[in-house]
Protein backbone atom coordinates (compact mmCIF):
# COMPACT_ATOMS: atom_id res chain seq x y z
CA UNK A 1 0.00 0.00 0.00
CA UNK A 2 1.38 3.38 -1.00
CA UNK A 3 0.50 6.20 1.34
CA UNK A 4 0.02 9.67 -0.08
CA UNK A 5 0.75 12.69 2.03
CA UNK A 6 -0.02 16.28 1.23
CA UNK A 7 1.93 19.05 2.89
CA UNK A 8 1.32 22.77 3.10
CA UNK A 9 4.23 24.08 0.99
CA UNK A 10 4.37 27.27 3.04
CA UNK A 11 4.75 25.57 6.43
CA UNK A 12 5.63 21.93 5.75
CA UNK A 13 2.66 20.85 7.88
CA UNK A 14 1.14 17.53 6.80
CA UNK A 15 -2.51 18.35 6.03
CA UNK A 16 -3.86 15.20 4.34
CA UNK A 17 -3.05 11.52 4.14
CA UNK A 18 -4.60 8.85 1.98
CA UNK A 19 -3.88 5.80 -0.12
CA UNK A 20 -2.74 5.58 -3.69
CA UNK A 21 -5.16 3.46 -5.71
CA UNK A 22 -3.94 0.03 -6.75
CA UNK A 23 -4.48 -1.07 -10.37
CA UNK A 24 -7.40 -3.29 -9.33
CA UNK A 25 -9.04 -0.30 -7.60
CA UNK A 26 -8.67 1.80 -10.74
CA UNK A 27 -10.27 -0.99 -12.79
CA UNK A 28 -13.10 -1.23 -10.23
CA UNK A 29 -13.66 2.54 -10.44
CA UNK A 30 -13.90 2.33 -14.24
CA UNK A 31 -16.34 -0.58 -13.97
CA UNK A 32 -18.45 1.38 -11.48
CA UNK A 33 -18.42 4.42 -13.79
CA UNK A 34 -19.51 2.23 -16.72
CA UNK A 35 -22.38 0.89 -14.63
CA UNK A 36 -23.40 4.44 -13.62
CA UNK A 37 -23.17 5.72 -17.21
CA UNK A 38 -26.43 4.31 -18.56
CA UNK A 39 -28.73 5.68 -15.86
CA UNK A 40 -26.85 9.02 -15.82
CA UNK A 41 -26.92 9.71 -19.56
CA UNK A 42 -30.56 8.59 -19.77
CA UNK A 43 -31.56 11.22 -17.23
CA UNK A 44 -33.11 14.20 -18.92
CA UNK A 45 -30.69 17.02 -19.60
CA UNK A 46 -32.77 19.20 -17.28
CA UNK A 47 -32.11 16.77 -14.40
CA UNK A 48 -28.36 16.69 -15.08
CA UNK A 49 -28.37 20.49 -15.35
CA UNK A 50 -30.18 20.72 -11.98
CA UNK A 51 -27.37 18.74 -10.31
CA UNK A 52 -24.74 21.00 -11.91
CA UNK A 53 -26.59 24.12 -10.75
CA UNK A 54 -26.95 22.66 -7.25
CA UNK A 55 -23.20 22.00 -7.25
CA UNK A 56 -22.65 25.72 -7.88
CA UNK A 57 -24.85 26.55 -4.88
CA UNK A 58 -22.97 24.04 -2.70
CA UNK A 59 -19.66 25.58 -3.79
CA UNK A 60 -21.02 28.98 -2.77
CA UNK A 61 -21.91 27.64 0.69
CA UNK A 62 -18.54 25.86 1.01
CA UNK A 63 -16.53 28.74 -0.45
CA UNK A 64 -14.65 29.63 2.74
CA UNK A 65 -13.75 26.02 3.50
CA UNK A 66 -12.66 25.21 -0.06
CA UNK A 67 -10.69 28.48 -0.21
CA UNK A 68 -8.83 27.47 2.95
CA UNK A 69 -8.16 23.99 1.57
CA UNK A 70 -6.73 25.34 -1.70
CA UNK A 71 -4.63 27.94 0.12
CA UNK A 72 -3.19 25.38 2.52
CA UNK A 73 -2.55 22.68 -0.04
CA UNK A 74 -1.09 24.82 -2.84
CA UNK A 75 0.53 27.57 -0.78
CA UNK A 76 -1.56 30.19 -2.59
CA UNK A 77 -2.47 33.40 -0.82
CA UNK A 78 -6.12 33.37 0.26
CA UNK A 79 -7.30 36.01 -2.22
CA UNK A 80 -5.95 33.85 -5.06
CA UNK A 81 -7.49 30.67 -3.63
CA UNK A 82 -10.82 32.49 -3.19
CA UNK A 83 -10.60 33.60 -6.82
CA UNK A 84 -10.18 29.99 -7.88
CA UNK A 85 -13.32 28.94 -5.99
CA UNK A 86 -15.18 31.93 -7.46
CA UNK A 87 -14.14 30.75 -10.94
CA UNK A 88 -15.41 27.24 -10.13
CA UNK A 89 -18.78 28.68 -9.14
CA UNK A 90 -18.98 30.85 -12.26
CA UNK A 91 -18.05 27.90 -14.47
CA UNK A 92 -21.31 26.13 -13.56
CA UNK A 93 -23.39 28.78 -15.34
CA UNK A 94 -20.86 29.04 -18.17
CA UNK A 95 -20.97 25.28 -18.76
CA UNK A 96 -24.77 25.24 -18.80
CA UNK A 97 -24.89 28.14 -21.27
CA UNK A 98 -22.21 26.61 -23.51
CA UNK A 99 -24.06 23.30 -23.58
CA UNK A 100 -27.29 25.05 -24.58
CA UNK A 101 -25.51 26.92 -27.39
CA UNK A 102 -23.46 24.04 -28.79
CA UNK A 103 -25.25 20.76 -28.19
CA UNK A 104 -28.57 19.27 -29.12
CA UNK A 105 -29.70 18.10 -32.52
CA UNK A 106 -29.50 20.10 -35.73
CA UNK A 107 -30.75 19.23 -39.19
CA UNK A 108 -30.01 20.96 -42.43
CA UNK A 109 -31.34 20.03 -45.85
CA UNK A 110 -29.26 21.11 -48.81
CA UNK A 111 -30.67 19.87 -52.11
CA UNK A 112 -30.87 16.09 -51.89
CA UNK A 113 -28.64 15.95 -48.81
CA UNK A 114 -29.84 15.91 -45.26
CA UNK A 115 -27.18 16.78 -42.70
CA UNK A 116 -27.82 15.80 -39.10
CA UNK A 117 -25.65 16.71 -36.11
CA UNK A 118 -26.30 14.83 -32.88
CA UNK A 119 -24.37 15.10 -29.64
CA UNK A 120 -23.97 11.93 -27.62
CA UNK A 121 -21.97 11.18 -24.51
CA UNK A 122 -18.79 9.15 -24.90
CA UNK A 123 -19.10 7.07 -21.73
CA UNK A 124 -16.40 7.12 -19.08
CA UNK A 125 -14.14 10.16 -19.31
CA UNK A 126 -10.82 10.59 -17.49
CA UNK A 127 -9.84 14.00 -16.15
CA UNK A 128 -6.30 14.59 -14.87
CA UNK A 129 -5.86 17.53 -12.53
CA UNK A 130 -2.89 19.86 -12.13
CA UNK A 131 -1.41 21.05 -8.84
CA UNK A 132 -1.49 24.79 -9.58
CA UNK A 133 -5.26 25.16 -10.13
CA UNK A 134 -6.51 21.94 -8.50
CA UNK A 135 -10.16 22.98 -8.37
CA UNK A 136 -10.74 25.29 -11.31
CA UNK A 137 -8.99 23.48 -14.17
CA UNK A 138 -10.46 19.99 -13.57
CA UNK A 139 -13.84 21.61 -12.96
CA UNK A 140 -13.68 23.07 -16.47
CA UNK A 141 -13.61 19.53 -17.89
CA UNK A 142 -15.79 17.73 -15.35
CA UNK A 143 -18.80 20.07 -15.68
CA UNK A 144 -19.31 19.77 -19.46
CA UNK A 145 -18.59 16.02 -19.36
CA UNK A 146 -21.30 15.48 -16.75
CA UNK A 147 -23.74 17.76 -18.55
CA UNK A 148 -23.25 15.75 -21.73
CA UNK A 149 -24.14 12.57 -19.83
CA UNK A 150 -20.65 11.13 -19.37
CA UNK A 151 -19.33 9.65 -16.15
CA UNK A 152 -15.93 10.81 -14.92
CA UNK A 153 -12.85 9.32 -13.29
CA UNK A 154 -10.86 12.21 -11.81
CA UNK A 155 -7.19 11.68 -11.00
CA UNK A 156 -5.94 14.80 -9.20
CA UNK A 157 -2.33 15.81 -8.85
CA UNK A 158 -0.61 13.88 -6.09
CA UNK A 159 0.40 17.30 -4.72
CA UNK A 160 -3.24 18.42 -4.23
CA UNK A 161 -5.33 15.36 -3.34
CA UNK A 162 -7.23 17.09 -0.52
CA UNK A 163 -8.79 19.68 -2.85
CA UNK A 164 -10.12 16.83 -5.01
CA UNK A 165 -11.63 15.07 -1.99
CA UNK A 166 -13.29 18.30 -0.85
CA UNK A 167 -14.66 18.95 -4.34
CA UNK A 168 -16.05 15.40 -4.52
CA UNK A 169 -17.77 16.04 -1.17
CA UNK A 170 -19.43 19.11 -2.72
CA UNK A 171 -20.67 16.99 -5.65
CA UNK A 172 -22.16 14.48 -3.21
CA UNK A 173 -23.94 17.28 -1.35
CA UNK A 174 -25.30 18.46 -4.71
CA UNK A 175 -26.93 15.07 -5.23
CA UNK A 176 -24.66 13.57 -7.89
CA UNK A 177 -25.45 9.84 -8.03
CA UNK A 178 -22.90 7.34 -6.79
CA UNK A 179 -20.38 6.27 -9.41
CA UNK A 180 -20.95 9.20 -11.77
CA UNK A 181 -17.82 11.03 -10.55
CA UNK A 182 -15.04 9.18 -8.80
CA UNK A 183 -11.70 10.40 -7.48
CA UNK A 184 -8.79 8.02 -7.95
CA UNK A 185 -5.71 9.11 -5.99
CA UNK A 186 -2.18 8.23 -7.00
CA UNK A 187 1.21 9.31 -8.16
Amino acid sequence: MTLLRSHNPATGEMIWTGRSAKPAEVAAAVAKARKAFDPWHRRPLSARRAVIEQFGRVLEREKAHLTETIARETGKVRWDARGEVTAMIAKTAIAVQAQQERAGRRENISGDLRNVVRHRPHGVVAVLGPYNFPGHLPNGHILPALLAGNTVIFKPSELTPWVAEQTLACWRKAGLPDGVLQVVQGG
